[in-house]
């Protein structure tokens, strides 16, 4: 007898559980409310924009290093054996191409190039990848995004980060990250190995962010 009633009393505690996996899940972060949307061109949004950098936006000066005629881009391959990203040659098959395009407005556009479309469609694509704001500070770049990670044990249901850039001529390099939970954001972390992203002129550029 003891058995009869402890089996529907497992299903039901098995069942609680799946459903406390699924609702915790990135397939159900919009389950209560909207924590981040797909925008029809495949980028990815927060649901309710909580940006700092967007209380006091940041307007580019002439004299700044940073330029908005320009994408700043990365070429990096992954190293097994290191656990990271190195620069390698952007003409390699392999190779993952990342790019940051700045405005004069303070907001900043982070992708992925993909080889079955045109590079400059996709810097002029506003609303595909990842968005944000920046500020330059101390000659120090201070850049603000919104990221999802879907699938896998990282999975997360969005999340704000900010990064410290190294400014220079050529170009820009990660220096420092904050990573945000549920809304407060860690210390700075140096980072010990980055790839830079290095200017690339690029005719053509146009647009005007909307977020």
């Amino acid at each position: 007898m003891k058995s009869k009633k402890l089996y529907p009393r497992l299903v039901q505690i098995l069942l609680l559980l799946i459903f406390i996996v699924t609702l915790n899940s990135c397939g159900s972060c919009n389950f209560l409310s909207k924590q981040y949307y797909f925008t029809d061109n495949g980028g990815i949004r927060p649901g309710k924009t909580k940006f700092d950098l967007s209380k006091d936006i940041y307007v580019l000066k002439k004299e700044d290093f940073i330029k908005t005629n320009v994408v700043y881009q990365s070429c990096a391959k992954w190293n097994k054996e290191a656990l990271r990203y190195e620069v390698t040659n952007c003409s390699d098959a392999t190779t993952t191409i990342s790019f940051i395009r700045f405005f004069e407005n303070g907001r900043v556009l982070i992708n992925t190039i993909s080889d079955e479309k045109i590079p400059l469609d996709q810097y002029n694509n506003l609303e595909g990848g990842t968005v944000g704001y920046y500020k330059i500070e101390e000659n120090e770049l201070i850049l603000e995004y919104f990221s999802v990670n879907i699938g896998g044990m990282t999975s997360d249901c969005g999340k704000y980060y900010i990064d410290k850039y190294k400014l220079s001529v050529e170009g820009i390099q990660l220096q420092e990250i904050r990573r945000s939970d549920n809304g407060i954001f860690y210390g700075w972390r140096k980072v010990e190995h980055s790839v830079p992203y290095i200017k690339k002129g690029v005719e053509g550029l146009k647009g005007d962010p909307t977020w």
